[in-house]
């Protein structure tokens, strides 16, 4: 029996609440029961917790209206509301209706707030909160993101973490709960668990706890998955799309891309390298290709602004080689290091 599920097929958040982790990314299909199961916890457990999302816009959105409160889910076993403390800020409250059927707040159980704003804030006291949940930690396809998320998630986590572990006490919970939309995420990049989410994909694994306490979940969902593969949209779609891998079988949206190849690099002359993470190697007419085999020879350039800039400003020809389909890399980490380092969306 695979422990990760419930008998019906719904992530167990019991067992994952009951690991040793600081860190969890729950990295899945679309509606298998992430943002359900991670929230229901907090108010299971009685978490005093921030949730977050990347932008003050969509905390807007879902603090427009009672309908769209991500806790009604939860009603009529819990009832509890967002309300409006400050014009970027939620009190996660506990909630009774008057004679009107007017909510009013009673016990808070957290806050809600964007990313954005959290990010900087100084001189805040976090130490009440025990658990921090990050909503759709990476955003659609199409979705402006900015470079800067991951630093600012690690801001607002150090923010709010404070000197707890100096005392000796347990570090901040941070959950994170995303789709499959794209790897290329600065948040994934910042916690350094891109090569980690690809090392599972080679070895067909679902949870990985490293030893450094960071659980990343990767759920098959096969229940769930076959059910839904039976609704009206999901028949109505090719199952050679992009949005049918990402939703249905926990694609990135370039799994599968024609520019993914393992290349033989004899011939080949050294570029670029970046950060000594990535190296460009020139395939002569047919353009470049970008992956782990280092060089000695060629233009270094630091993993920093000013290394990007420089490389930006030296190699700026390189987007034009990867719109014209003239850039093969070795794998989905090296694609996605490529893509923000030219801001390619």
């Amino acid at each position: 029996m695979n422990e990760l599920y419930l008998p019906e097929g719904w992530l167990d958040f019991g067992y994952i609440d009951s690991l040793p982790f600081w860190l969890v990314l729950v990295l899945g299909k679309r509606q298998v029961g992430k943002t359900y199961g991670a929230l229901l916890t907090m108010l299971k457990k009685n978490y005093y917790h921030i949730l977050l999302r990347r932008t003050t816009a969509e905390l807007d959105t879902i603090s427009a209206s009672p309908d769209l409160n991500p806790y009604k889910v939860f009603e009529p076993d819990y009832h509890v509301g967002l309300f409006k403390q400050a014009k970027k800020l939620c009190r996660i409250c506990d909630y009774a209706l008057d004679e009107e059927g007017k909510a009013t707040p009673t016990e808070q159980r957290g806050i809600a707030t964007s990313l954005a704003e959290i990010a900087h804030v100084r001189g805040f006291n976090g130490s009440a909160f025990t658990d921090m949940v990050l909503d759709e930690a990476i955003p659609e396809k199409g979705v402006i993101t900015r470079r800067t998320e991951g630093e600012a998630l690690l801001n607002a986590y150090i923010t709010v973490n404070g000197n707890r572990e100096l005392e000796g006490k347990k570090p901040l919970r941070l959950w994170m709960l995303a789709n499959t939309n794209r790897i290329d995420s600065p948040i994934l990049e910042a916690f350094n668990l891109v090569d980690d989410i690809l090392y599972m994909r080679r070895k067909g694994k679902e949870q990985l706890l490293t030893d450094k306490g960071v659980l990343i979940l990767q759920p098959d969902s096969v229940k769930v998955t076959e059910a839904r593969a039976e609704t009206a949209l999901m028949k109505q779609i090719s199952r050679k799309s992009d949005f049918y891998g990402m939703a249905m079988q926990n694609e990135f949206s370039y799994d599968q891309s024609p520019y993914i190849k393992n290349v033989s690099i004899k011939g080949m002359l050294p570029c670029w390298s970046y950060d000594d993470t990535i190296y460009c190697w020139s395939r002569g007419d047919e353009g470049f290709y970008i992956c782990r085999a280092p060089f000695k020879k060629g233009d270094r350039y630091e993993g920093s602004r000013t290394g990007r800039e420089q490389l930006l400003t030296d190699w700026n020809i390189m987007k034009q080689y990867y719109y014209a389909g003239m850039v093969l890399f070795s794998d989905l980490r090296s694609i996605s290091i490529f893509r923000q380092i030219f801001d390619i969306g």
